[in-house]
């Protein structure tokens, strides 16, 4: 590791002097010692979204559900137009399995997908489930109609996994030691947000899921949740909380393990421990987990009140 230094403190300088020298601005190959280096510099919070073309009608695909494996999944895209959100009732999935070849199979799968709005009605997000059978590349497409009744289209290509990154219902929930009211001298020390609510910071989630109970987990930042895909989580969860008080368990886990210290500085950001225990791929997760202890249901971007009480419903 030391000759790695001493080898980049003498590239740096001699990079520095070419540039005195007014060497040709030739920009130098990178190697794969360099490629993997900013794989891993990379969070994955700053990931960017996967995004469709802008199809002929004008509408874009923004995919919410990237970390899919084989079997049922939950899939989540907004849309939107040259007028902003598509805010239509309904929607229609379409999967195409593509593989390796480019050249789509017969349509495989398609399903009806509903508008989940966002509280306040700010933005929404078209879900809808669908079995994926082998991993590899997929094709969505997607048809909404207008307020004219006209069909308008979108479409965006996905990866498919064997395993998902992410736990996946039916495996046992990851016992992490959660942080909770009893470890800290404020709120403001385990959640970026304002909606500080203490109930959702009464108990861990190693403790949760051995107390015969269900619990409804939110893996959250809501400080920092500014992309398309993204909404007010832990409003959905207090909801939650106070309409099953006592049935299960409602636990809030940020993001970030240092909320005070990045206040306007995301780049001091430290990931939190649990969020690393549960390998999440992306920034706002929730998930429903029976009283054993094993996960009933994941959810993956925002995700509506309707659907996680649906699912807690389920294991109550």
């Amino acid at each position: 590791m030391r000759k790695r230094q001493q080898w980049l403190l003498t590239l740096a300088i001699s990079v520095g002097a070419l540039a005195i020298a007014c060497s040709p601005a030739v920009a130098p190959q990178s190697t794969a010692a360099d490629e993997e280096s900013a794989v891993v510099e990379t969070r994955f919070d700053e990931v960017p979204l996967i995004k469709g073309p802008v199809s002929a009608d004008g509408l874009q695909a923004i995919f919410g559900t990237p970390d899919l494996g084989l079997g049922r999944q939950r899939v989540g895209v907004v849309l939107i137009s040259p007028l902003g959100l598509v805010r239509s009732p309904l929607a229609t999935f379409s999967t195409y399995f593509v593989g390796d070849g480019g050249e789509s199979e017969d349509q495989h799968q398609s399903s009806v997908a509903f508008f989940n709005p966002f509280p306040l009605n700010t933005r929404g997000i078209y879900t809808a489930n669908m079995d994926f059978d082998r991993p590899g590349l997929w094709r969505l497409e997607i048809s909404v109609l207008d307020e004219n009744a006209r069909t308008l289209r979108a479409e965006l290509e996905f990866q498919v996994k064997e395993i998902t990154a992410a736990p996946s219902a039916g495996e046992k929930a990851i016992s992490s030691n959660s942080k909770t009211i009893h470890d800290v001298d404020s709120l403001a020390e385990i959640t970026t947000g304002s909606l500080q609510d203490p109930d959702l910071y009464q108990i861990s989630i190693a403790d949760a899921v051995v107390s015969g109970i269900p619990t409804v987990i939110v893996m959250a930042s809501p400080a920092f949740c500014t992309n398309a895909v993204c909404g007010p989580q832990v409003d959905v969860l207090q909801r939650l909380k106070d309409a099953y008080k006592g049935q299960a368990n409602f636990i809030h886990v940020d993001i970030y393990d240092n909320p005070e210290e990045i206040q306007g500085d995301l780049s001091k950001a430290i990931v939190s421990p649990t969020v690393k225990e549960w390998n999440l791929p992306s920034t706002e997760w929730s998930f429903v987990i029976d009283s054993s202890g094993i996960v009933h249901q994941r959810f993956e971007s925002f995700t509506g009140f309707g659907e996680i009480e649906a699912s807690l419903k389920e294991v109550l």
